[in-house]
């Protein structure tokens, strides 16, 4: 049987769609992304019109200033983190856990970044967001992370990973 260009280039489409979807064991640097069922019904996130701008675009570039940003795995050793800062709670979740009369609240925010050669983040975005102005403080945060750049054969080289960063109000 003989497959048209356009078949090998669909089917490769679509087994690259199943690959990303199926729970594959991921590196260090890369996080699962974050589970935030909603305690009831009526406590689903709230996404502001600032977290909505925070959020990344659908398909993430993948230059740096002209330069090709990697993907951390096989030679591509991942950023070592040596600066990092927790982000704060933000005063529209305090307001909203308070109002509902909470006990306790707990969310994630994934944001995805592409560490630079000299281990400074940059083109910060938020992949999965947690609402209720807690993204905007997740990004806060990751912009001040300062880290080791990645290296490829012994060389710094920019790549894309993902930080989740984890909110708790007990």
């Amino acid at each position: 049987m003989q497959f048209s260009p356009w078949t090998t280039v669909l089917l490769a489409l679509v087994a690259t769609s199943i690959w990303a979807n199926q729970g594959l064991p991921r590196t260090s640097a890369m996080q699962d992304e974050p589970k935030n069922p909603p305690a009831r019904e009526d406590e689903t996130q709230q996404l502001s019109e600032k977290d909505r701008s925070l959020a990344c675009p659908i398909a993430l570039e993948m230059h740096l200033g002209g330069d090709q940003v990697f993907k951390v795995g096989g030679s591509v050793k991942p950023p070592k983190p040596t600066h990092e800062i927790e982000a704060t709670f933000s005063d529209e979740a305090r307001k909203m856990a308070r109002k509902k009369h909470l006990k306790s609240f707990q969310a994630s925010s994934l944001v995805s970044l592409v560490v630079d050669l000299q281990g400074n983040p940059q083109n910060v975005c938020v992949q999965k967001p947690a609402g209720w102005g807690l993204d905007g403080q997740a990004v806060k945060a990751v912009k001040l992370y300062r880290f080791e750049p990645a290296q490829k054969d012994g060389s710094p080289v920019p790549v894309r990973i993902s930080v989740e960063m984890s909110f708790r109000l007990y």
